[in-house]
């Protein structure tokens, strides 16, 4: 892999906002409520590679969720990337985006539609994700939709779980 192409891998981040810094480098303890995490939402902690990488994203071509100290929330912060749970954005890592490595025709690395994709299918499919971490990935989904100026149907599961209907 070129240096051109690990940029592109390393930029389908999650915690783009105003989340923890990625520099800041996990402990052994945050490594611990983070495998507490990965073990609630049933994945193979096999794939999570902590303190690698530049921010916390996933990687295609290795088949890793790279996890720094972006995976913290921001609670000063009022967007629902920045708030999310670190349980929701490593959901929105391997099972919003690690389902979809091998599509013959992928979605460019941070696009929009690749991040709404996400943290939707995150939301719909990830175990362990309490009411509010779902919240928030679809809050985060819409919030990648209306910046990109694209309008979103609610749907049924989208109005459940926002407004529990």
């Amino acid at each position: 892999m070129d240096v051109t192409e690990a940029n592109m891998a390393e930029s389908r981040e999650m915690a783009s906002g105003l989340r923890r810094s990625p520099g800041h480098i996990l402990t052994d303890e945050e490594i611990e409520i983070l495998k507490k995490d990965i073990e609630a939402l049933q994945a193979d902690i096999s794939v999570f590679k902590f303190n690698k990488g530049r921010r916390t994203s996933y990687i295609d071509e290795s088949d890793e969720v790279r996890v720094k100290g972006d995976v913290f929330p921001d609670i000063n912060s009022i967007h629902p990337r920045d708030l999310m749970s670190s349980r929701a954005v490593l959901a929105h890592e391997y099972y919003g985006h690690r389902p979809y490595r091998n599509l013959s025709t992928p979605l460019p690395y941070g696009s929009w539609n690749d991040e709404f994709r996400a943290s939707y299918m995150a939301a719909q499919n990830a175990p362990g994700l309490s009411n509010e971490d779902r919240r928030y990935l679809i809050l985060d989904a819409l919030e990648r939709a209306k910046t990109a100026g694209v309008s979103i149907t609610y749907n049924s599961f989208i109005r459940r779980i926002l407004y529990d209907y």
